[in-house]
Parts: structure tokens; sequence; C-alpha cells
């Protein structure tokens, strides 16, 4: 008896059966980790080739938080939005250096966008639903 409960407890097994592929937050992670390295041989003076390291050690370390840490993962998103708004910025303002209309219409289409990829990675984790499988 106690046998068939344990074997039937390591028979099923919980799978998700549809993955997400959300390539915009690996880039901000390397793109956070290159930064970190960036300062890191700057400000601390230390041989690029420990920068790297520190840049490797720095894409896990934002991977493993992002996806464990809830309020990590708002700040992350938010301060990301923010930085592709002012990358936008910056676009519209080398295409029309007269007015800053198209930079502020620039910002804001590259804000709306980045914070629509990481709500529609957030709603995706919420919605997902598990379905239990055992295999014979």
């Amino acid at each position: 008896m106690i046998y068939k409960i344990i074997n039937k407890k390591l028979m099923t097994r919980k799978y998700i059966i549809r993955r997400r592929k959300n390539t915009i937050l690996y880039t901000e992670f390397l793109i956070a980790a290159a930064t970190t390295a960036i300062l890191v041989v700057i400000y601390f003076k230390l041989h690029p080739a420990i920068g790297i390291i520190i840049g490797i050690a720095a894409v896990f370390l934002f991977a493993v938080l992002f996806f464990a840490n809830r309020f990590f993962r708002y700040i992350f998103s938010i301060l990301f939005s923010l930085g592709w708004a002012v990358g936008g910025f910056w676009a519209g303002q080398s295409l029309d250096k007269k007015t800053d209309t198209t930079a502020r219409v620039f910002s804001s289409i590259a804000f709306a966008v980045s914070i629509w990829a990481h709500w529609n990675h957030f709603t995706f984790l919420k919605e997902a639903k598990m379905y239990e499988y055992e295999k014979r």
C-alpha cells in the first residue's frame, strides 16, 4: 500500500506544455551584464578579463533574480522600459533636430512596446495552467 502511494507520487510529474520565448528579457540581461562588467573595469580598475567573468556571472544573477523575485522583476522591467524610452528619445532627436515632438513620440512608443513585452510575459506566467501527466 505504501509502495503504491510512493510510486504514484514519483510517477506523477508536472510539465509546462507550452513554453514562452521572450527574447527581450535575455537581451536586457546581456545589456545589464555588459554594463556591469564595463563599470567594474572602469570604476574598480580591475583587469578586463575579471570584468568579463563578472559580466557572465551577472547574466545568471539577473536571470535568477528576475524569475525568483517579484519585486526585482517589476523594478527591472520599469528601469529597462525607461532605458528603451531614452533610446527612442535619442533616435527621435537624431531624426528631427528642430522640435522634440518626434523624439517624444519615439520615446512613448519605445516605452509602451517595452512595457507591453514585459506585461505579456507576466500575464503568461500568471495564466499558465499546470497539467498532471502520468507516464505508464
